[in-house]
């Protein structure tokens, strides 16, 4: 009996057209399964047995699941899990897949039902023990280990870690990518899947360019299987088409995003008419074809989409209730800015209200993953109710806000707080007075950020405020009133300043940022400058503390002392990463002083010989060794006939890097520490473990070689040699 990992938000699950007939049916199935099996186990508790009960189990999970139950699902789903957790004690090499799939599925559940937390910790604990299957049964665990890992990064994602989702989802499509090269059929419908997800996990970290090549290459394979299966993959391209809408909206594209948002709403409009299954593709694809027709001036007609969305998400909440929040809430706030844009400002506050109520509840449930989403929503209820006059009403929502989270999440309270206080200095009078005095007090008295926190950008905010209030002596008259001691230089930074401290921290290359240096040597070079290193270190503590030590070294010791180790570091490692032997060759012909540097420790053995070969015979004469198999073997004999250890390890990096040739590499690799006088250390022994995979043609090689090493050099190594020809030979 097989069964597989359901999906993240346990819902929706199933044939187009599933009722709750039906599920409710195939609950009642799965709960007789389960008793049966469970009589069965109680009989003979044999391990077949008390298999048959887990997955009865996990498919009653499942059902439950289906139905919106998500509570009731866990117990069946943990209870799945501890059964395979004993049946693999007893046997683990039979069920670590299934304690790894039943792992993963309760991990599904328990996000299901709002413990997001305990859902990542459960999904990492699922991915360790598929990735212990990988490392032993490569073949058979490689499509699991990628699934769990683009599971596991959609529930980071929902945790609110989207760097650390982002690593899992495209380690994932790295695996798929090449699971698709050798099974295209059985695994590229999987390859879009996870570069839809890459897609949305680059975006929400700003890299709106990479968002759109994956979700590029994801449309572009969903149309080729569309073409040829449509019934099976036509509602899995207007996923992604009007993913793909979405991002092209957000960089600014809304012209190229009409039309694949249209494409996308009706190709979901195509089957049963209202399938449940439908309603939350169709609600994303309606909200992205409204920013799309907003984009392009149609907002009467964005309006009506977005109605239509928001009506979906409703419906899809009061069925299954907390899943499809996140989704309500900002097709809401979308919602709420199209009615404004359609000069309807009481529609607007109303709608963003609403929005702001349901970001509250998702906030108080999981701050990490939703305070953001908070404190922007509830900004743009602020100034919508601002627009009409009612600015009490505003601050008033701050100031529930704020109440509601000062003991549940004291951070987000603590952002919300300077957030009101901003609002304050664009408010009638006298509110932007007490605006003032309340951020000069957080700034003079505040701890700070938590222990372990590095950042603070509540506090940027706060000071970058004060810096830009149309009134400076009015600050300063406050700073003095509230606080004793003098004016801090932060509080005189020009803007210019601190853009131009930015750009240069944030310079794409070295090259870039030592050009920028030496256009603008005074300001970066001034104490402005170093005020606002210090500011930027609230937001990016390692970049200004690396920045910092840099801008005295040019002040010490010149822009050329520097910059010069920098940049031939990047060229490099730029160097290192080129994809081609002729893109590398082409590289350093233009880049000649990279032949100057020394290597770091982490520069490929490959790399380093080629530069070592380059200078002593040129690059014709080094380009031919990681080229050419027979050319190496030629300079291998030749290092053999003078004794040259040097370049024998040099042939010893390159057989192993980039011929694959392992067997050749160690046992060239330990000749040559023979030859250099390093031979302490050595196992000749550990050459054995390497033979199931060379060729006899190979051994036989070596073989030779060193048997005519052992006559030429027998004195004082002939144990070493005698060991060796042993090992190659089978007979150690």
């Amino acid at each position: 009996m097989a069964y597989e990992v359901g999906t993240v938000d346990g819902g929706e699950r199933g044939p187009v057209g599933t009722g709750r007939d039906d599920l409710a049916g195939a609950v009642a199935a799965a709960r007789e399964a389960v008793e049966v099996c469970r009589e069965l186990a109680a009989r003979d508790p044999a391990a077949a047995h008390r298999r048959d009960l887990a997955v009865a189990l996990h498919d009653l999970a499942d059902r439950l699941s289906a139905t919106g139950d998500h509570e009731g699902a866990l117990a069946p789903a943990r209870e799945a899990a501890r059964l395979f957790a004993g049946l693999a004690k007893e046997e683990m090499e039979v069920f670590q897949p299934d304690l790894a799939r039943s792992v993963t599925s309760l991990a599904d559940k328990t996000a299901a039902a709002g413990d997001r937390t305990s859902a990542v910790l459960l999904a990492r604990q699922g991915l360790q023990l598929q990735r212990d299957l990988a490392k032993h049964r490569p073949a058979a665990s490689l499509p699991g280990l990628a699934g769990m890992l683009d599971n596991l990064a959609t529930h980071l994602a929902a945790d609110g870690e989207p760097a650390d989702a982002l690593a899992h989802a495209e380690e994932a499509a790295t695996l798929y990518g090449r699971l698709t090269g050798v099974d295209p059929e059985a695994f590229r419908p999987e390859y879009a899947l996870v570069l839809d997800n890459v897609a949305d996990h680059r975006a929400a970290l700003g890299d709106l360019s990479g968002a759109l090549a994956a979700s590029r290459e994801s449309v572009a394979i969903r149309r080729e299987l569309a073409v040829a299966r449509p019934a099976a993959h036509r509602q899995e391209l207007a996923v992604s088409l009007a993913g793909l809408a979405a991002h092209l909206n957000r960089t600014g594209e809304p012209e190229e995003g009409l039309p694949v948002a249209t494409e996308a709403v009706a190709l979901l409009r195509e089957p049963v008419p209202d399938a449940p299954v439908l309603r939350s593709p169709l609600a994303r694809a309606l909200g992205a074809l409204a920013q799309s027709l907003a984009g392009t001036g149609s907002r009467k007609e964005a309006l009506a989409a977005a109605d239509e969305g928001v009506a979906l998400w409703h419906r899809l909440v009061d069925e299954q209730s907390g899943a499809h929040r996140p989704g309500l809430a900002l097709a809401l706030r979308n919602l709420g800015r199209l009615r404004e844009t359609n000069e309807d400002p009481e529609g607007a506050v109303a709608t963003t209200r609403e929005a702001v109520t349901t970001y509250r509840d998702l906030a108080a449930e999981n701050p990490r993953a939703f305070g953001d989403d908070l404190v922007q929503t509830l900004g743009e209820l602020a100034r919508a109710l601002a627009r009409t006059g009612d600015h009490a009403s505003a601050v008033e929502a701050y100031e529930e806000c704020v109440a509601e989270f000062a003991e549940a999440h004291p951070p987000t309270a603590r952002r919300l707080g300077v957030e009101r206080s901003v609002f304050l200095l664009d408010c009638p009078a006298p509110h932007p007075s007490e605006g003032v005095r309340e951020l000069v007090a957080f700034l003079g008295r505040d701890t700070g950020t938590e222990p372990d926190d590095a950042t603070d950008p509540v506090t940027v905010r706060a000071r970058r405020a004060l810096r830009a209030h149309g009134d400076q002596r009015e600050v300063r008259e406050a700073w003095a009133a509230e606080i004793s001691g003098p004016e801090p230089d932060w509080l005189s930074l020009s803007a210019g300043t601190l853009e131009l401290v930015g750009t240069w921290m944030f310079a794409p290359d070295w090259p870039t940022s030592r050009d920028l240096w030496s256009r603008h040597a005074d300001a970066l070079g001034s104490d402005e400058a170093a005020t606002a290193l210090d500011e930027l270190a609230l937001l990016d503590p390692a970049t200004v503390q690396r920045h910092a030590a840099l801008r005295e070294f040019v002040l010490a010791h010149g822009v050329t002392a520097a910059y010069d180790p920098l940049i031939l570091s990047e060229q490099l490692a730029a160097w290192v990463g080129c994809e081609s032997w002729a893109e590398s060759r082409a590289y350093l012909q233009d880049h000649p002083r990279l032949l100057q540097v020394q290597p770091t420790p982490d520069t490929p053995l490959s790399h380093v010989a080629l530069l070592d070969v380059t200078r002593t015979e040129g690059m014709d004469a080094a380009y031919r060794l990681v080229e050419d198999r027979d050319a190496l073997q030629a300079y291998v004999e030749r290092a053999l006939g003078t004794g040259d250890g040097n370049a024998l390890m040099h042939a010893a990096a390159i057989e192993g890097q980039v011929f694959e040739d392992r067997l050749s590499s160690f046992a060239h690799a330990q000749v040559s520490m023979i030859l250099s006088g390093a031979a302490h250390g050595i196992e000749p022994e550990e050459l054995a473990d390497l033979i199931p995979r060379a060729t006899e043609e190979i051994r036989g090689r070596l073989l030779r070689e060193i048997a005519g090493l052992s006559v030429r050099y027998a004195d004082p190594h002939a144990e070493l040699w005698l060991r060796m020809i042993k090992a190659l030979s089978g007979t150690a």
